[in-house]
């Protein structure tokens, strides 16, 4: 396996324990923890209204399972978090997170203006086109913020919204350049690669033509995800004639050759 690192991944489901595991027998090199903060009890005030996914979690609990899972499986373990960028929000949730060892921040975009577009029926085309749009927007907002070492899942809103704009390639590569601009990567994100690869190759092409920094990460939830697109992942990047992953120590620029 060409890509041997992981820098999306969750453990509210389950365990850092387990996850550390089972990323060690599945050969990676390196594993990225990246847990919601919403699910962090010292954020919830500010987003109470985000759907949890297992029971609550203190920054100090989390951080402490990460580093003691990497000590006790001799691994090489990196602490991230996935945090929501909301644009009345962000202070105050950028503030909740100030102060502790991060090695990378992902930014991702769950709502638009108040939608968690992945928890609804699919629009009519013309709200679709609409949202999408404003989807990007905000992702665009969110690789400039200076918050972010990456920026996950750029096309998610495709689980819940067909209804591609006829600008969303030029859309991409806006999305493309203003990433590669601010150095910030872009994230092929494997529960997408699997879900819609079609349009995570748009993605993917858009990133090649502006030499963007790239991210690979699973989204795992569960263990047996852990690396669970990587091959496709890595035929996608190949064939687009992009050879690099971007990953992160202490908010530190790394990248390797696949």
């Amino acid at each position: 396996m060409a890509i041997d690192t992981d820098f999306h991944n969750h453990v509210s489901y389950t365990s850092a324990d387990k996850m550390v595991q089972t990323a060690k027998h599945k050969g990676l090199r390196i594993l990225g923890l990246s847990e919601h903060v919403f699910q962090m009890c010292e954020a919830r005030p500010v987003l109470p209204h985000m759907p949890q996914e297992g029971p609550d979690l203190s920054f100090a609990t989390y951080i402490t399972a990460v580093q003691e899972a990497a000590e006790r499986h001799h691994f090489d373990v990196r602490l991230g978090l996935e945090v929501d960028f909301i644009p009345q929000k962000n202070e105050p949730i950028q503030e909740a997170i100030k102060g502790y060892p991060w090695d990378y921040l992902i930014g991702s975009v769950h709502e638009v203006d108040g939608l968690l577009f992945e928890r609804v029926n699919a629009p009519e085309r013309e709200q679709g086109e609409v949202l999408w749009l404003r989807y990007f927007d905000l992702l665009r907002q969110a690789v400039c913020s200076g918050y972010f070492s990456v920026v996950s899942h750029p096309v998610r809103m495709y689980t819940m919204n067909p209804h591609l704009p006829s600008t969303f390639d030029q859309e991409l590569e806006q999305l493309a350049a203003e990433a590669a601009r601010c150095n910030v990567a872009l994230e092929i994100n494997g529960s997408d690669v699997l879900e819609y690869p079609v349009v995570v190759r748009r993605l993917i092409a858009a990133c090649a033509l502006y030499h963007t920094p790239m991210s690979c990460g699973s989204d795992a939830h569960y263990p047996i995800k852990i690396a669970q697109a990587h091959q496709q992942s890595e035929t996608m990047l190949r064939e687009a004639g992009i050879h690099k992953i971007r990953i992160w120590r202490q908010r530190e620029v790394e990248e390797y050759e696949v």
